[in-house]
């Protein structure tokens, strides 16, 4: 499989971060938990999730890793970027428009 560097990467990304909020919504909705209280939760979560994803270095067996999601295309490729891709400045604005704002 290739890697490409594409300038799609960030419009794809802030879509799987929307993705996965929806998701989470609904996961706290069959728990009962809905409405502000669920959008806090959300809003919390996507931004510290998205800082894990832009900032952190993981250490695994001695050695230093920093996650970066990659999107298959179904061509062969791997879309990527090389660059720092900020999704935590998307996590809150993707919760409000989760919760039709």
């Amino acid at each position: 499989m290739k890697i490409k560097i594409s300038e799609d990467y960030y419009d794809i990304a802030a879509e799987w971060q929307y993705q996965m909020i929806v998701i989470l919504k609904e996961t706290l909705k069959k728990k009962g938990i809905a409405g502000e209280k669920a959008k806090d939760i959300i809003g919390d979560f996507t931004f510290d999730f998205a800082m894990l994803h832009n900032q952190a270095e993981i250490r695994v067996q001695g050695k230093s890793y920093n996650p970066r999601i990659s999107f298959d295309d179904f061509q062969g490729r791997l879309i990527t970027t090389e660059e720092e891709t900020n999704l935590h400045e998307y996590a809150f604005g993707n919760t409000s428009e989760a919760f039709g704002e």
